[in-house]
């Protein structure tokens, strides 16, 4: 509990405050019964704003710290992902989606999302020295949806509406897309404190002292 406590108190928690009660706003305004449209907008605000939960100006102290980067990362994660998804599936419920394929296309799509949100965020943080990567996590995730939808319907990797193969295709590119989101960002969470020496061939160091001696 105290680690929970630790890490709840350096996370940011004002850019998923405001996306929470934008997401709440929307689905409580809604003026029709299609479901897809406020829960696509609230699944891009809570992705978008989970995104800052690596944010942290001291991570670079913590670098030679005993916890590994992904556990702390996971860490985190954990307590973010808790609140984001219990409110994603109120909101889910409230809304009510149209029929199971949709639900299931919905609940893949944010999944997706989520999990491109965490990639990039991994990588931003890892990149950037401020700690605060969370700040180009949501363009880059915006670029990407715009990127794909400008693409012709059969290559949109990100499908927001309808593509050829109906609702199993667009199940399978979502879920594609969380899959690599993961994997990208169990690669940016790499100790970079930790990293291996170049182990130089005993023989190179005799031959180098040998032409010295010379």
């Amino acid at each position: 509990m105290d680690t929970v406590s630790y890490f709840a108190r350096a996370i940011r928690w004002n850019p998923l405050g405001i996306a929470a009660a934008l997401a709440c706003a929307i689905v409580a305004l809604r003026h029709n019964s299609d479901a897809a449209a406020p829960l696509q907008i609230t699944a891009v605000l809570l992705a978008s704003a989970a995104g800052f939960v690596f944010d942290d100006p001291a991570g670079e102290l913590l670098d030679t710290a005993p916890p590994t980067l992904l556990r702390r990362r996971l860490a985190r994660l954990t307590v973010v992902a808790v609140p984001t998804i219990g409110l994603w599936v109120v909101l889910f419920f409230v809304q009510g989606p149209g029929s199971s394929e949709e639900a299931c296309a919905l609940t893949a799509m944010f999944a997706g999302l989520l999990g491109l949100a965490v990639g990039i965020a991994g990588v931003a943080n890892r990149r950037t020295n401020s700690g605060n990567g969370g700040l180009a996590e949501g363009p880059a995730l915006l670029i990407a949806l715009f990127a794909s939808t400008a693409l012709p319907p059969r290559w949109r990797p990100l499908p927001m509406g309808d593509i050829p193969g109906g609702w199993a295709a667009i199940d399978i590119r979502w879920i594609t897309a969380s899959l690599i989101g993961v994997s990208v960002f169990v690669w940016s969470s790499r100790d970079r404190a930790r990293r291996s020496a170049v182990k130089i061939p005993a023989r190179w160091i005799v031959s180098s002292r040998a032409k010295s001696s010379w």
